[in-house]
């Protein structure tokens, strides 16, 4: 149990992180408002104080894990290297940040369909910015003359996104890969799917 001091950013902090850890392990549909107060050791009343309800906590963290995500876009765009090189880079950054959290993501990656009205709407806006950045950079290969030209780039993003987003399902921190390892091997299998023979 986390318990909550006083207001403001140290107990929302709080809050959030006892949420990421019961939206984890019972679901947000499984967690009730109930559970994260005796989670940070408040009465259920009390934690509306801190926040308006259950959606808004899960809103934050999905939101945050993707701007995580979109962050990696302003890093590809600051590179003039190769659309490969890029790719690799972006795809080990993807893979560090799912490594550095996995509970998260998978809140991120799988339970934003929980949400509804604008907050679903700016997810999905979220996520789709994101897949757009990997379509670009994979048309900017076959552009390059480094990819075939007759790759569906949408199918071929889609796949890689599944396989990226489907890590903190299986990864563990004492595995016998670490992230380096798992990121040059998914991305070493997909850009030489698409590579020129």
């Amino acid at each position: 149990m986390k318990n909550v001091s006083g207001k403001g950013a140290l107990a929302r902090e709080a809050i959030s992180k006892a949420a990421v850890d019961l939206f984890s392990r019972q679901g947000y549909t499984g967690t009730t408002m109930r559970d994260i107060a005796a989670e940070v050791g408040l009465l259920p009343g009390s934690l509306y104080a801190h926040i308006k309800n259950k959606e808004e906590l899960l809103a934050d963290i999905v939101e945050k894990g993707i701007a995580d995500f979109l962050a990696i876009e302003e890093e590809v765009k600051r590179s003039n290297d190769p659309a490969d090189v890029r790719i690799r880079r972006a795809v080990a950054s993807h893979v560090k940040f799912v490594a550095d959290d996995p509970e998260r993501m998978l809140i991120v990656f799988h339970q934003w369909r929980y949400l509804s009205g604008k907050k679903r709407d700016r997810a999905v806006e979220m996520r789709h910015s994101y897949a757009l950045m990997h379509s670009n950079l994979l048309q900017e290969g076959i552009d390059e003359g480094i990819f075939r030209s007759n790759i569906d780039v949408k199918v071929e993003v889609y796949f890689l996104l599944g396989a990226l987003n489907w890590i903190p399902e299986w990864y563990r921190s004492e595995g016998k890969y670490s992230p380096n390892d798992i990121a040059k091997q998914v991305s070493e299998t997909y850009i030489l799917a698409m590579r020129k023979k």
